[in-house]
């Protein structure tokens, strides 16, 4: 009996979670946009996107490469914290977000009412860079089953990233 007493915390030590199934692991991404100086009053749509192939030419800005629409950011808010598990545009299942590389990570502003896919609507006022390299557009590497956190953006309306390809 000793020995059982003896064994029981061990075991119940070694038994993470008994019979419940694991929790379910999604991929995906979080951090958080701070925005820097006064939002221009021409804003009427504020989103993270991310596209799987880099912007080199207009024709990069299609539906076929854009892999994330967030939802919408409220007007003037001056920091965002955003991830791929709160609900977004595209996908549209949380959760849904595939493992992968993605080239362009940015918050994109549209002075239009409604939600439209053409390039020149789209202002970048954002861009994700990976270890403070500002030269060029940080890739975002989705791990499967794993959540990548601080994906943060710094959005200064007082001095913007340079242009994708077709904008305005």
């Amino acid at each position: 009996m000793k020995r059982i007493i003896l064994f029981l915390p061990l075991l119940l030590a070694a038994c993470d979670h008994g019979l419940e199934p694991k929790p379910e692991q999604f991929s995906g991404f979080s951090g958080e946009v701070t925005f820097i100086g006064e939002w221009p009053d021409s804003i009427k749509r504020s989103h993270i996107v991310i596209f799987k192939d880099p912007l080199l030419v207009e024709s990069d800005f299609v539906l076929d490469n854009l892999r994330f629409i967030s939802q919408e950011i409220s007007f003037g808010v001056s920091t965002y914290e955003f991830s791929s598990l709160d609900r977004a545009i595209i996908p549209a299942s949380p959760g849904a977000f595939e493992p992968g590389d993605y080239a362009y990570v940015a918050v994109a502003h549209q002075s239009t009412e409604t939600i439209s896919l053409v390039r020149k609507d789209w202002y970048v006022s954002g861009i994700y860079y990976a270890n403070g390299d500002t030269t060029k557009p940080g890739i975002l590497t989705v791990p499967a089953d794993r959540m990548i956190e601080n994906i943060n953006i710094i959005c200064d309306f007082d001095n913007p990233p340079p242009q994708p390809p077709g904008g305005k």
